[in-house]
């Protein structure tokens, strides 16, 4: 039996699906990305330090932020630079806006009408309009924190190396926190709603991995923990991770110790689920889960609980900003760094981990004397975890074969749209 879905819709980029089944055995199950390689590692070589934020904001439109943010972090560690605690927080509230706003729109517009067999959209609202009032109340609360603090809602132009051009006015943080009920109320309603989805059964043990930090739901900084154990720190992970690609495709694939693995909101919640908020906790605790979870389809819980931590927890950084803010000139602008060279004097190497909405983003950057940057290595979440998807796949299939050819097909991209894939950031 051969399976073909030309054109995978709804989520980021463009790919297909193609499986082979002889016996009842898998022999095959890939997804085929079908736009083109963007070599942005290529574009950064040559270029000098202060562009690469800019630049890397456009591998992604969902998730621009921390693209942009793990290029400065990387930057600011080739130069030795430590930033102030309240650019941490100022970073961190950019950080938990863009899950918010990537999560709404993944679970509710792109995900959960899967879970029903709803192919359109426009009839998935009509049936359920109050949840979809409620996850585009919490997109407009972060892409609203992303104007005050970014500078703009999408492809962030505020922040810098070494701090921010612009800071918040503290009236703009006001009217922010002014908003941080109704959208904690419509994140708790999406959390209900996606508590009630008819999840598939489905098992397969796989390794997990996500940054971690003893104080806190790891999302700006930490090292990167496999559930298996082993803990890696930033400058390593690049290292432990074989990154490759294969021949005619434009989208990379990384293993960890010749085997696939998964990141992104499931794995966080396997790993981290002691340090979420008091209230993603309730709801953790009220479902009564087992952990770990190994059924791929609960990543759209994942994301719905992640959705109350974030906003949650945004609304606890605008109350701490609001008392604390203060006049502070970016480390770019009192080092003078903005056009200038390497502050070291020589050839310097940096490395950054931050977790983006669909899992673990890693940056090389290595800078010469001048500022140009040599070479460049970037990581992305799909990237690590297309691998995983197919495996899972590949597990999944015998059990459709006995449906028909339009169910076993929207049962294919109810478990591949369930990981949040990002081909144009697996494309980058």
């Amino acid at each position: 039996m051969k399976i073909v879905i030309n054109y995978l819709a709804k989520m980021e980029g463009h790919a297909d699906f193609i499986g082979d089944i002889f016996a009842g055995n898998v022999a095959s199950a890939r997804v085929k990305t079908t736009e083109g390689v963007r070599l942005i590692e290529s574009i950064l070589v040559g270029r000098h330090y202060a562009d690469v934020p800019i630049i890397t904001a456009r591998i992604c439109g969902i998730c621009p932020v921390v693209h942009s943010l793990n290029t400065i972090k990387c930057i600011e560690d080739a130069f030795d630079l430590k930033v102030s605690e309240q650019t941490i927080k100022l970073r961190k509230l950019m950080e938990l806006s863009q899950l918010i706003h990537s999560h709404a729109l993944h679970l509710y517009f792109l995900s959960m009408p899967d879970f029903y067999g709803i192919k359109d959209d426009v009839d998935f609202i009509k049936k359920h309009p109050t949840e979809a009032q409620a996850a585009l109340k919490s997109r407009e609360f972060a892409l609203k924190i992303l104007e005050a603090v970014a500078g703009r809602a999408i492809h962030p132009i505020a922040c810098e190396v070494g701090g921010f051009k612009v800071l918040p006015k503290k009236k703009q943080l006001e009217e922010l926190l002014a908003g941080w009920e109704k959208a904690m109320a419509a994140a708790l309603s999406l959390a209900v709603f996606a508590a009630k989805l008819p999840v598939p059964k489905f098992y397969r043990k796989q390794e997990y991995a996500c940054l971690f930090d003893k104080k806190e739901y790891a999302i700006y900084g930490g090292a990167v923990k496999f559930s298996s154990g082993r803990t890696v720190k930033a400058e390593n992970y690049g290292k432990v991770i074989d990154e490759y690609q294969l021949l005619g495709l434009a989208a990379k694939r990384a293993n960890y110790k010749g085997k696939s693995f998964m990141v992104g909101a499931l794995a966080r919640l396997n790993l981290n689920r002691a340090k979420l908020s008091p209230e993603a906790k309730k709801i953790v605790k009220d479902l009564k889960l087992e952990f770990p979870i190994n059924n791929t389809f609960y990543n759209v819980l994942a994301q719905a609980i992640e959705l109350v931590h974030a906003t949650e927890v945004a609304g606890r950084l605008l109350k701490d900003l609001i008392k604390t803010l203060k006049p502070e000139a970016s480390l770019a602008h009192k080092l003078k760094l903005i056009a200038g060279g390497n502050p070291k004097g020589k050839v310097t190497s940096g490395y950054s981990v931050m977790e983006a909405p669909r899992g673990v983003l890693y940056d090389m950057l290595r800078i010469d004397e001048n500022g140009l940057i040599l070479k460049a290595d970037i990581i992305t979440p799909t990237v690590q975890f297309l691998n995983n998807i197919e495996q899972d796949l590949a597990v999944y299939l015998p059990d459709l074969r006995q449906l028909s050819k339009e169910k076993r097909e929207q049962k294919i991209k109810t478990l591949i749209r369930a990981y949040d894939p990002c081909i144009s950031c697996a494309t980058h």
